[in-house]
């Protein structure tokens, strides 16, 4: 095999200094990424990289740059190198002697995840004088009869998880359509109490208010976590309360053109799109903000479904190519795209547009080659068959992809495997049964069972379970969430340490330190020069009365 282009780190921090478009993909498992990592790169482990590289760098042309702990060879980044060669990418490095050269070199780093978004977050708090609302404050108002409105900003499924006893649910860009005055500033008027699990989307959620012209929105410090710390009621699988209705369309539209003129954001055409869409030289990433897309978005293969104000707070796991052109599309009154493409601008690590109207549609382009050499590989087998062949002990099933999603539910006796090597295999090859991988939707485990098939040959076959565990349940077949060590044929590398993740006996400590950890991340991370946010002027900056 050709030995992989390097570049030094040098290099790399020359490019990182550039406006060209750039692809930096940290290839280690999740947990090793949130250990250290480059601050502008984006987590892309080698498990999971043929699934997450189409959407992620869609444009094969683009410039990407590999790493992993050393830059051995043989490791994670030279097979990542080959993998994307493989599927048509044309300019691929790695980095050289990985991110312990790039640390060796004195250049930064830093622990976390999302820790872009988050120090981003941070920065608006500072810049736009964001109104905070201590826990204790919060506490206090509640007990005394005031009129609060407690908003959770976070999606619902998060807010489901755990959540302030009492709150409303308004996810991210669904709380700037909320009606409520701008101009009077009466005492009276109920204080809005914005808040999420910890910091970032409550701290975007108060300001955005506040630049919408909201006198009575604060951010609760520090969220669910200090709240629940300072010994606050919270709720789980918690339904929404009372909702705070939504203004008029044309009050939305007037929000959203003030707020395009004000920050100057670029809104194209259909015609325009066009443009980018056959441009060769850009990268091209299209979002549906909306809390459902429409027929259009939907029938259009490059618009992703990215609902609630996500697009900002999990950017860096959507938007793989750093400098790349994001077009949003929303309802004709444009004030979720207007409020994303606000933020986005200023987040400075893209060239953003809000379209007028629809995306025209385009037709999925897929690689019927690629597609039939693997089924000509491996092959599937549908649920009765896995069971049937289950029942008679005739084969051993293996579940790829998220730890996560195996925690949840898998086929009762099932193994584990994290598939960035198909190595940990070989003993179970040894007992002469078929393996028959699954995983959630299907996806993961038909790679799984091409690349043990490739690279056992002459093993018995390896099957993957057609449309995965969701057609397992589908057909009322049964799932367990039960396993042993002795079932983890890799351990959980996926799993960085969320703090949703944590066990209940284990919270309250990993709360305290997580927020330590998130308090101090900003300055921490701003040493970097690369990276560089584009706040506006002060004179143009509201800030809270």
């Amino acid at each position: 095999m050709t030995d992989p282009p390097m570049i030094t780190p040098d290099a790399l921090q020359a490019l990182l200094l550039a406006d060209g478009e750039l692809a930096l993909l940290d290839v280690r498992e999740a947990r090793a990424f949130h250990a250290g990592h480059l601050n502008l790169a984006r987590c892309a482990p080698l498990s999971g990289l043929e699934l997450q590289i189409p959407e992620f760098v869609p444009r094969r042309s683009a410039t990407v740059v590999v790493y992993d702990d050393a830059g051995e060879p043989g490791a994670a980044a030279d097979r990542a190198w080959a993998l994307l060669q493989r599927l048509g990418h044309e300019d691929v490095r790695v980095l050289q002697g990985g991110l312990e050269a790039w640390t060796a070199r004195g250049l930064p780093s830093i622990d976390g995840w999302n820790t872009l978004i988050k120090t981003f977050g941070d920065c608006v708090r500072q810049h736009y004088a964001t109104r905070i609302l201590p826990v204790p404050a919060l506490q206090a108002l509640r007990a005394s009869g005031a009129q609060v409105a407690v908003v959770d900003v976070r999606p619902p499924d998060e807010f489901a998880f755990l959540s302030i006893e009492g709150a409303r649910n308004h996810p991210g860009t669904e709380l700037a359509l909320r009606d409520f005055a701008i101009d009077d500033g009466g005492a009276d008027d109920p204080l809005w109490a914005i808040q999420c699990f910890s910091r970032t989307r409550g701290l975007l959620g108060a300001t955005t208010l506040a630049v919408l012209g909201h006198r009575h929105a604060a951010f609760v410090e520090d969220g669910v976590m200090a709240w629940r710390l300072n010994g606050g009621a919270v709720a789980s699988h918690a339904q929404a309360a009372a909702d705070l209705p939504p203004a008029s369309a044309q009050v939305l539209a007037e929000r959203a053109a003030q707020l395009r003129a004000r920050a100057g954001l670029q809104v194209i055409d259909g015609a325009q799109l066009a443009r980018w869409r056959a441009d060769t030289q850009r990268t091209l990433y299209l979002f549906d903000v909306r809390p459902v897309p429409s027929a259009a978005s939907a029938a259009a293969s490059d618009v992703r479904h990215v609902p609630g104000g996500q697009v900002l707070m999990h950017f860096e796991q959507l938007v793989g190519t750093r400098n790349a052109r994001v077009v949003l599309v929303d309802d004709a009154h444009g004030l979720r795209a207007a409020v994303t493409a606000f933020w986005l601008r200023q987040f400075n690590q893209c060239e953003v547009a809000v379209l007028d109207g629809e995306a025209p549609p385009r037709p999925a382009q897929v690689d019927i080659t690629r597609e039939a050499e693997d089924d000509a590989v491996s092959q599937g087998i549908d649920a009765p068959a896995l069971q049937d062949r289950l029942a008679r002990h005739e084969v051993i099933v293996v579940h790829v992809g998220p730890s996560e999603d195996f925690e949840r539910r898998h086929v009762p006796g099932a193994r584990y495997l994290l598939p960035a090597s198909m190595a940990p295999l070989a003993p179970l090859i040894a007992q002469g049964r078929p393996i028959v991988f699954t995983s959630e939707d299907g996806a993961a485990s038909r790679l799984a069972a091409r690349d043990a098939q490739r690279e056992w040959p002459d093993a018995h076959a390896f099957h993957w379970l057609v449309g995965g565990i969701q057609a397992w349940v589908s057909q009322a077949m049964p799932t367990t969430s039960d396993y042993t060590p002795q079932d983890l044929l890799t351990p959980f590398d996926d799993d960085w340490g969320s703090t949703m993740r944590v066990r209940p006996d284990q919270r309250e400590s990993a709360w305290r330190d997580y927020l330590a950890w998130e308090r101090a991340l900003s300055a921490r991370v701003m040493r970097d020069p690369t990276v560089r946010f584009n706040f506006p002027d002060p004179a143009d900056t509201p800030r809270a009365p």
